[in-house]
């Protein structure tokens, strides 16, 4: 998810596990912890941009890491706080490990993909079940986290408001798994009832909250995508086409970086060519706005510079339209 929402995840483990004998030093480290896996964006630079895609939640947010991690940042919290905390190494490790395991495990729910199995297996887990920005998650953790430190280690409420926290986002992130299945039984009934066969279809919820969800159906030729809050009063209707245009990429069929893009994909993508040229769309997370004429979030321009394909992720494409929040809001609530 968000980095706000994972330091938080981190220094709210680090507050369970050593909260009552470290007080808000564990709360500090469990941040740290928490925030490191995302450190990876500072690396991404450094590669191509189709590399980067996958640098990014790569292997600092594989099963693996965790273990690595801990006992080597354990370790070096221990020596700064030795002389003043009689907490052993073995704590802080274990204090580390939890705030740097919880980070990937959220992360698989979310859309991006994210590789749990390196470096033995290439797989990206992606149960997409949650959006990478959700308010209604992340805003109990913050509301605590402003709370607590203030209140007396060793007090009974500090434990208490921690834990209910955790069992509240505990019980929501389960309940996105339970509206995703939800929310495919819905667009399988609305595909069924507007006639559209299809080879495969996915559902992705969208940022903010759980309610408003997209989902893409895939055929031959392209996807008939619509959008579904849990609010409305009936299934979707309005299915839009995206055609594939995939006879767009017949020059770059060898071209092993676009492969790699469409790996990323997972074969969502839609191709396309404006003023500026050549583009693919990654279709999983949507567009900057609601309307038909937005821009499309992961958007790469494909360009030919001297035989050699040049893949460029568009920046433009992440500016928001006017009045998209109310808008977005609005189509939230059903509306």
């Amino acid at each position: 998810m968000d980095l706000v929402t994972q330091t938080a995840l981190g220094a709210a483990v680090g507050e369970v596990v050593l909260g009552r004998k470290a007080g808000n030093k564990a709360i500090l480290w469990g941040a740290v912890g928490g925030l490191i896996p995302d450190l990876d964006v500072l690396v991404s630079p450094f590669f191509s941009e189709v590399d980067g895609l996958f640098v990014h939640r790569g292997f600092s947010h594989s099963l693996i890491f965790a273990f690595l991690l801990a006992p080597l940042l354990g370790w070096l919290i221990h020596q700064i706080h030795k002389k003043k905390m009689n907490i052993r190494r073995r704590e802080w490790t274990v204090l580390i490990f939890w705030a740097a395991f919880t980070h990937p495990v959220l992360d698989y729910f979310t859309t991006y993909g994210t590789g749990a199995f390196l470096p033995f297996q290439n797989y990206r887990v992606e149960f997409s079940t949650i959006a990478i920005v959700d308010v209604f998650y992340t805003l109990p953790f913050i509301l605590v986290l402003l709370v607590i430190p203030f209140i007396n280690r060793s007090a009974l409420i500090r434990r208490r408001l921690t834990l209910g926290m955790f069992f509240f986002t505990s019980l929501y992130l389960a309940g996105t798994v339970a509206n995703k299945q939800h929310v495919n039984n819905v667009f399988e009934k609305a595909l069924s009832q507007n006639q559209i066969s299809y080879d495969r279809y996915r559902t992705s919820p969208l940022p903010l909250s759980n309610f408003l969800w997209m989902g893409l159906a895939e055929t031959d030729s392209g996807y008939h995508v619509a959008l579904y809050s849990n609010f409305d009063d009936h299934i979707p209707d309005d299915f839009t086409f995206i055609p594939h245009n995939k006879a767009l990429l017949e020059e770059f069929a060898d071209n092993e970086d676009l492969n790699r893009l469409i790996q990323f994909t997972k074969g969502y993508y839609h191709v396309n060519k404006d003023q500026k040229g050549l583009w693919l769309a990654d279709l999983r997370f949507g567009k900057m706005g609601i309307s038909e004429n937005s821009e499309f979030v992961f958007k790469f321009y494909l360009k030919n510079k001297d035989e050699n394909l040049i893949i460029q992720q568009s920046r433009e494409s992440r500016s928001i339209e006017e009045n998209v929040l109310s808008n977005y809001i609005d189509r939230i609530k059903g509306v």
